[in-house]
């Protein structure tokens, strides 16, 4: 199962030479993780992409990311749409021949990047394949900013003002040419927190070692996800957001947006999870609550409308999100490219789908005569193994646990 969690992340914007928000820098904020680096930018790429969305952070402004070695090598992906996102090659980065390398991919593939605080002595090989070059303007003389500003532009790259505390330094390098700024002067970071439903690092797990097999099934990584609330909600909501730019196809089940994502998307975000240390053991009523009314919409509606019980799972999921997540059902629902007929069941409970998940939520709280055509014994004994399944979920996890 999955457990539900607060989280935070911060943004500071990035201004042009007028002062106009071209980007935002994300930035990770909470108790430091295990993994160090790493382990900070994957927490910030799933806090940002899968929990908050980035729409809704940076709108289709630049996201600039803190990114380590790990990230320009391939060791860990980075699924960021390339052309809205600049990575920040952080100062203690090497420019050894395989980040050498990396970065040069990765500015092929689309990725602006940026060397953040790289004011060296000696060569190094980096600038020759950035787009932007950072300079700590905080502590620097002018004649060290004027330096400064001579060497980096030698390299032909966009000059951005970092730590701009004062008029005096930002005037300062307005007259010396700097692209872009960003500090207190300007805007301090903004926090944002919210609530996160994080999945079990066995389901994640699971997804690892089977997507290693190239004959694997949309069927059995389907079969995984749709065991974890928080996977579930994730890979609808990933889907969404690429429906939201242009693709033509609304979801109208988990299965659909597992395969819309794709095999190699789904396993680079697991792991980034993974590292991020975004995931949990044990169960939560709330979510098991979640997992019974989705498992029974399928059971109802695998009786009355066999063709539409994926359909129904879904719904009845989302329709337990507002609780999980501590936000309306419209908002949930705004940020998942979802059917009609799932949106009309989730929102109004109207559709061929409506009833089934108003007799879910009814069953739930032992309340009320079935609307939805299924005979009240019937939708007992989809309850009763619906409720079954859920917690046998469970029980997997604490056994695993405790092996």
């Amino acid at each position: 199962m999955a457990k539900m969690s607060k989280f935070m992340v911060a943004r500071q914007p990035v201004f042009d030479v007028h002062l106009r928000v071209v980007g935002y820098e994300l930035l990770f904020r909470g108790a430091a993780p295990g993994g160090g680096g790493d382990a900070m930018t994957a927490d910030v790429l799933v806090r940002a992409c899968l929990d908050i969305g980035l729409a809704s952070l940076v709108g289709d402004k630049l996201a600039f990311l803190n990114t380590t070695r790990s990230y320009l090598v391939g060791d860990n992906e980075i699924p960021f749409p390339p052309r809205q996102t600049v990575l920040d090659i952080v100062e203690e980065v090497p420019g050894d021949p395989d980040v050498v390398a990396g970065c040069r991919r990765l500015a092929q593939n689309g990725y602006t990047l940026a060397a953040d605080g790289r004011l060296r002595d000696s060569y190094d090989p980096l600038l020759e394949l950035v787009s932007m070059i950072k300079i700590d303007v905080s502590e620097l003389s002018a004649d060290q900013l004027r330096a400064a500003a001579i060497y980096c532009s030698a390299y032909g790259s966009r000059l951005v003002a970092k730590r701009v505390e004062s008029r005096e330094q930002l005037k300062a390098c307005q007259d010396l040419g700097f692209d872009l700024f960003q500090g207190y002067l300007l805007s301090r970071p903004e926090v944002l927190e919210g609530r996160a439903i994080s999945p079990s690092r066995l389901a994640c797990l699971r997804i690892l070692e089977r997507t290693c097999d190239p004959a694997v099934s949309a069927k059995e990584i389907e079969d995984i996800v749709k065991g974890d609330a928080a996977l579930s909600y994730r890979f609808l909501r990933m889907a969404g957001a690429g429906a939201a730019r242009g693709l033509s196809r609304r979801l109208s089940s988990v299965r659909e947006g597992v395969v819309l994502v794709g095999q190699r998307r789904l396993r680079a975000w697991v792991s980034l999870m993974m590292l991020a240390d975004d995931t949990s053991e044990g169960d939560d009523e709330q979510l098991v609550m979640a997992m019974t009314r989705a498992k029974m919409a399928e059971l109802v509606a695998e009786r009355l409308f066999p063709a539409l019980a994926e359909q129904a799972f879904t719904a009845g999921l989302v329709s337990a999100l507002d609780i999980l997540l501590g936000v309306s059902l419209e908002v949930v629902v705004g940020g998942l490219a979802l059917t009609s007929e799932v949106q009309d069941a989730v929102l109004g409970r109207t559709g061929l789908l409506g009833p089934v998940v108003a007799d879910v939520v009814a069953w739930e709280v032992g309340a009320g005569h079935a609307t939805s055509g299924i005979a009240d014994s019937a939708a007992d004994t989809c309850y009763l193994k619906a409720l079954g399944w859920a917690r046998d979920l469970c029980a997997t996890l604490e056994q695993s646990r405790a092996d």
